[in-house]
């Protein structure tokens, strides 16, 4: 018979709700309704105890369950025993069919129930409105046990609520499904102005500027705007163009949005997300339409007409007057006004970049770009950005006559180039490669300083070097000869001395063109080798003082052959003596009697002719102090993590195995962090040999705190509420003491402070605030010590 069909179908339905849905319910509960089920579809199977009544004016559905179901409360069995979803969809006059047994209803009120929160789980109630669905299902989990109990009135009562909360979770849900979404003006080049729907005139937006649904969006001159969707999609208005972001739609449940732009005038540029991430989009032009597959485009609109260029593998249709081209992989069109889509062309292909050079410097204002022409390219299309992906735009050049282009009045700092052809239809091409260059302003003179010879030298030998110190990529020019500088700025040139007083010019030229100068003068007499040759082993600092990590300074090298070599002191007396071998080898050990000491060593030949040059000795008996300029953080979200060292004395710096650059005074260097603990070793050996070692733990975290409970207690005392929150957190890198949490009842809002209960490993705290019917908004943001943060919204 009917009823017992639908009452055996009605506790299939629920046992298999209970196994899947409810996973709460304990098996021994499910066992035990499952008997009670096949029990009561036997006690009624005989007949069907339903009664028909029409809607008479002047009644509701409260009268109507207060008579038949001895309860007003009892309304929403009705309407989903009658398959009505809404109290306004009932007439005057229309027949409705109410059980006449409370066993029957109680039947008829969990299947109602069970297919009501099955239809707001589908809807998406456990993302959007997981408080009310979860509520549902635990009044229902009573209506069950009450039904077993054959306390009736309750289940049915209990299940009516169930509905009236499943009902109210579907609807929250379907109206959260269909949500308007967001774009952001990401850059801005000179003047860009917008007008929302409420706006009565245009006004200028400023970067990263929200974008809405209706707002107008438009360019002046020599400017350009991009606007970046929240599937990372972006649109380049170029000059003088105008759009309206008509639709902008997000449904979280299925992770889409739909976007529909209507270009006015002018032109823009979009890059799509991959496919899969990717928004649908859309195209309006005042004559043609587009439907969007391709994930890089270009598409303008004029007087004439619109045009399209499509630089992706994915299609892109347009229709216009009644007809539809589908334009594939470097294809373009043409649409005259009124008129159908002309037949496509191939559009052009990449233009070849010459000059500058990749990572060439220019100086002040004379940067110039040189391409290659192509066949068929009447105009070209020439994009300059500060970044490599063209998100930030310097400048837009569309429609230069000739290959090349020069006068870009660039401020200084690091530049990206590309250039594409655009045909005699205005389509343009593909883009070349991408190229950098950098613009320096420079009018500083280059350092210059002569090392050797010192001032107002003597010499005793004609050929000499010449050594000295500049800037790295500065020309040095001596008598008309122009050196290479070495990567630490030091030079040297040889060059024969004239007997007497010489003078040397030497002139440092940077890339700028600024010059300094100095002059080298220094005295030649004809004698005997008077050089001493150290060995180029010895170690010495930057200002050539011989070092030591030792009271002791071994000095070795090259003299006259068996000259007496004697080191003495400031007050002459001397520190040690040996003789140089027949070839004029030496070696000789030297006592020091404080941390520097000037002495000079004195060559004396068999011949009785003596020289002597001054030397300075310093011990260097300490390892290097390691300082960092900023500590490394304890914990950072930053997957880079950039060091500047610093050492109390010259010393050579590796970090993690990277030698270190050196620059302005410190040790720079960039280490990548893996996800967790990082060990951050930094090894400083200074010239003699001494090690100094600096271990730290940098943990890099990216993920924000995982949520493991949510506990919200709303406890009435009168005219307000105790609301009492316990939410559960844990992260690898560590919590933060406190987060904040809003609660917000129609126009009011609260404000708080949970904090963390290490034991509990949980945030805990409690508030009160007016009672009220409004529901409840939960707003909970948890952070780690990172900075990552998870933010929580229940509804209650």
């Amino acid at each position: 018979m009917k009823l017992e069909r639908l009452a055996r179908s009605a506790a299939l339905a629920l046992l298999t709700t209970i196994a899947i849905v409810l996973p709460a319910i304990q098996r021994d509960e499910t066992d035990a309704f499952a008997q009670t089920s096949d029990a009561m579809t036997g006690a009624f199977a005989l007949e069907d105890e339903f009664v028909t009544i029409a809607m008479l004016p002047g009644t509701n559905l409260r009268d109507i369950a207060a008579e038949y179901l001895d309860d007003p409360d009892l309304w929403p069995i009705i309407l989903s025993l009658n398959d009505i979803s809404d109290v306004t969809e009932i007439a005057e006059g229309q027949e409705l069919q109410l059980p006449t047994s409370q066993l029957q209803t109680a039947v008829k009120a969990l299947a109602a129930s069970l297919e009501s929160i099955q239809l707001a789980n589908e809807a998406g109630a456990q993302l959007f409105a997981p408080i009310l669905i979860r509520n549902a299902i635990t009044l229902r989990d009573k209506a069950i046990r009450e039904k077993q109990n054959g306390v009736y009135k309750e289940s049915i009562l209990l299940s009516s609520r169930s509905i009236d909360r499943a009902e109210s979770a579907r609807k929250k849900s379907q109206e959260n499904r269909d949500v308007e979404a967001e774009a952001r003006l990401s850059d801005r080049q000179g003047w860009v102005e917008g007008q929302k729907i409420q706006e009565n005139s245009w006004t200028q937006r400023e970067l990263n500027a929200v974008l809405n649904e209706q707002e107008k969006l438009r360019t002046l001159s020599s400017s350009t705007a991009q606007v970046v969707f929240r599937d990372a999609s972006r649109l380049r208005l170029n000059a003088n163009s105008q759009a309206v972001i008509e639709r902008m739609r997000a449904d979280p449940l299925q992770r889409r949005e739909d976007a529909q732009i209507s270009l006015v005038q002018g032109d823009f540029y979009a890059l799509l997300a991959s496919e899969n991430n990717r928004n649908r989009l859309e195209v309006n032009l005042p004559n043609a339409d587009a439907t969007i597959d391709s994930g890089s485009f270009w598409v303008s609109q004029d007087q004439s007409g619109a045009k399209f260029s499509n630089f992706d593998v994915k299609p892109v249709s347009v229709t216009a007057a009644g007809e539809t081209t589908v334009l594939g992989r470097n294809e373009g069109a043409v649409i005259r006004n009124g008129r159908a889509p002309e037949e496509k062309v191939n559009i052009q292909g990449r233009v070849h970049l010459v000059s500058p050079d990749e990572g060439a410097v220019f100086y002040g204002n004379d940067a110039e770009l040189v391409w290659d022409p192509i066949g068929g390219g009447e105009q070209y299309w020439v994009e300059i950005a500060y970044d490599p992906r063209f998100d930030r735009m310097a400048k837009s050049l569309f429609g230069i006559e000739g290959a090349q282009v020069g006068n870009l009045e660039l401020d200084p700092g690091g530049y990206f180039w590309r250039v594409a052809a655009i045909d005699a239809f205005g389509l343009p091409g593909q883009m070349s490669t991408v190229r950098k260059f950098e613009v320096r302003f420079d009018d500083t003179p280059p350092f210059l300083k002569i090392l050797v010879p010192g001032p107002d030298a003597i010499l005793r030998r004609a050929s000499i070097t010449l050594e000295g110190e500049t800037e790295p990529e500065v020309e040095i020019v001596i008598e008309g000869d122009r050196l290479e500088v070495g990567p630490d700025g030091r030079f040297g040139y040889q060059m024969e001395a004239v007997e007497g007083e010489n003078s040397v010019t030497v002139t440092a030229i940077d890339r700028a063109g600024n010059e300094t100068q100095r002059v080298a003068k220094f005295t030649y007499l004809r004698d005997e080798n008077t050089n001493i040759a150290f060995d180029d082993a010895l170690i010495r600092d930057e200002r050539g003082r011989f070092l030591t990590a030792g009271d002791t300074l071994t000095l070795s090298g090259k003299v006259n052959a068996d000259a007496k070599i004697s080191v003495v002191d400031a007050e002459e007396s001397i520190r040690s003596e040996t003789y140089a071998e027949p070839d004029g080898a030496f070696l000789v050990n030297i006592p020091i009697a404080g941390d520097e000491e000037n002495l000079a060593i004195r060559v004396t030949s068999p011949s009785g002719y003596a020289f002597e040059e001054t030397l300075e000795a310093v011990i260097l008996d300490t390892a290097p102090t390691i300082r960092f300029s900023s500590p490394p953080p304890l914990v950072t979200s930053e997957s880079m993590l950039q060091l500047a060292i610093e050492t109390d004395q010259p010393a050579s710096v590796i970090v993690n195995g990277h030698e270190a650059r050196a620059e302005n005074g410190a040790a720079h260097v960039e280490i990548e962090l893996q996800q967790g603990p990082n060990l951050i070793e930094t090894v400083a050996t200074n010239a003699v040999g001494l090690v100094a070692i600096d271990k730290r733990t940098v943990i890099f975290d990216t993920e924000a705190p995982t949520i493991t409970l949510q506990n919200i207690e709303v406890t009435p005392k009168g005219e307000t509420a105790l609301v009492s929150l316990n939410i559960g957190a844990s992260d690898a890198s560590g919590l933060a003491k406190t987060s904040r949490f809003n609660i917000r009842s129609g126009e009011q809002q609260h404000s708080g402070v949970l904090r963390f209960n290490k034991i509990r490993k949980a945030y805990q705290g409690s508030m009160e605030i007016p009672f009220g019917e409004d529901e409840l908004i939960f707003e909970i943001e948890i952070a780690d010590v990172a900075g990552n943060v998870n933010n929580l919204r229940l509804v209650q």
